[in-house]
């Protein structure tokens, strides 16, 4: 295959390892306070119940100019949300329950009498607050599970220090990607869920390519340095890396600049999370183990990977 950066690059990646770190506690943290701070408007139909409306305006709208257009007409706790990137297309969330087709003609009216022809409904959902609250939870318990079942893998695949780094970056990508896309001004839904669950497998097949190659210096070098190891496993690995990763992060963006709805939302995620993962496999998941097991020997490790490749993992 082609190279495009030689397997015999001499860049010294682990001794940023400090710096990238701090960046990521510094994003981690920022990601978890906007989080927190959105309350319930970050979620969308799909996890928190009620009507949404999708709708696009013709002229200058912002947020809280539709959302006074609906209190004037008697429409009173309207949650409105602009997309970034979307010329003036808006999501209206009701929490009241009711008929969809009545809330629907109360909405468009009060619309219409606020505002006269220059919006268009583009669609509209409704979900019940009761399985609301089950999609959430179950979305919940599909990420939990998702990374215990990594976890489970990657630490009989390799070693335990190996599975406990591929933990922490899959978290730091769920979590940050999660921030970014709250930060663009999307909201949580179904298509949220389906990309954090693409970037766990993805970021994990980025951490076994390169710790395989880890594993197998291990046991040819014996009395080396696992920071020279690993540095040089990322280095060997580097072409195919960004060969992959830019050829899913272009498909992933065409999406996002073409497509719409619920494939924009999946795309924008997928873009963040790819970068993420990449960025993660580098300097989160080789800086967890050089931290858990950087005082080992080679032999010791070497002996260790022997023996889990002989129980047959």
């Amino acid at each position: 295959m082609r190279e495009l950066i030689s397997t015999n690059a001499k860049i010294n990646f682990m001794s940023k390892r400090f710096v990238c770190m701090l960046l990521s506690v510094v994003a981690f943290a920022v990601s978890v306070y906007i989080f927190v701070q959105t309350g319930n408007e970050k979620y969308g139909t799909d996890f928190l119940g009620g009507h949404e409306f999708l709708v696009s305006f013709n002229g200058e709208f912002d947020s809280e100019k539709i959302r006074s257009g609906l209190a004037a007409q008697n429409i009173e706790g309207a949650r409105v949300q602009g997309f970034q990137g979307a010329k003036n297309e808006y999501s209206i969330r009701l929490g009241e329950a009711g008929d969809a087709d009545a809330v629907r003609g109360k909405v468009e009216g009060a619309l219409k009498a606020a505002f006269g022809d220059a919006f268009t409904v583009q669609k509209t959902d409704y979900v019940g607050p009761t399985v609301g609250r089950e999609l959430r939870t179950s979305a919940l318990w599909a990420v939990g599970l998702g990374i215990v079942g990594m976890l489970i893998y990657i630490a009989i695949r390799f070693e335990f220090a190996v599975g406990v780094g591929t933990i922490v970056a899959l978290v730091h990508d769920v979590v940050i990607a999660t921030g970014i896309y709250l930060i663009s001004g999307h909201i949580i839904g179904m298509a949220t869920l389906a990309g954090a669950l693409t970037i766990i497998g993805y970021s994990v097949n980025d951490t076994v390519v390169v710790f395989d190659r880890v594993r197998e210096q291990r046991n040819k070098k014996k009395g080396a340095k696992l920071v020279d190891i690993v540095n040089e496993a990322l280095n060997f690995t580097l072409s195919r890396t960004v060969i992959t990763h830019m050829l899913t992060f272009f498909s992933a963006l065409a999406l996002y600049i073409f497509a719409d709805g619920d494939i924009k939302d999946l795309s924008l995620y997928l873009c963040a999370g790819i970068v993420l993962g990449s960025y993660s496999t580098i300097f989160i998941v080789s800086s967890v183990v050089l931290m858990l097991e950087g005082g080992k020997s080679s032999e010791s490790v070497g002996s260790s990977a022997r023996a889990a490749k002989a129980s047959g993992a």
